[in-house]
């Protein structure tokens, strides 16, 4: 396993990433990035739906890159936090500070708040 980062830093890097490939340029509209954000989602579940298990990471026999590119749900969680903190980013939300708020509230809420299972 590679180097410990914190959350704020990861977004930095996928960030550049980004920003190196040529992405930011292309000037998406906030519902353009809720929508790229709600495909990453759909793409977990249709792995799901395609028979692949929750904790399965595959990669294609025919892919001959040194660098195989990892598929299924796990893979798709990951692409689902690098869009989020990119939109994050460009918008100017610290996402790690977000978090750490809603997780400090969310320890004051009794126990199945809201009544709702599902």
């Amino acid at each position: 396993m590679g180097p410990s980062f914190s959350i704020q830093e990861l977004i930095d890097l996928s960030w550049q990433n980004a920003e190196d490939k040529g992405w930011h340029s292309i000037g998406k509209s906030f519902g353009e990035d809720m929508a790229l954000l709600h495909s990453e989602v759909s793409e977990a579940l249709e792995e799901y739906r395609n028979g692949h298990k929750p904790d399965e990471t595959y990669y294609h026999p025919e892919d001959l890159s040194m660098i195989k590119k990892p598929e299924g749900i796990p893979s798709e969680f990951a692409d689902i936090l690098i869009r989020l903190g990119d939109i994050s980013r460009v918008y100017g939300i610290d996402l790690e500070g977000e978090l750490r708020a809603k997780m400090a509230y969310n320890t004051t809420r009794p126990h199945l708040h809201g009544g709702k299972c599902l």
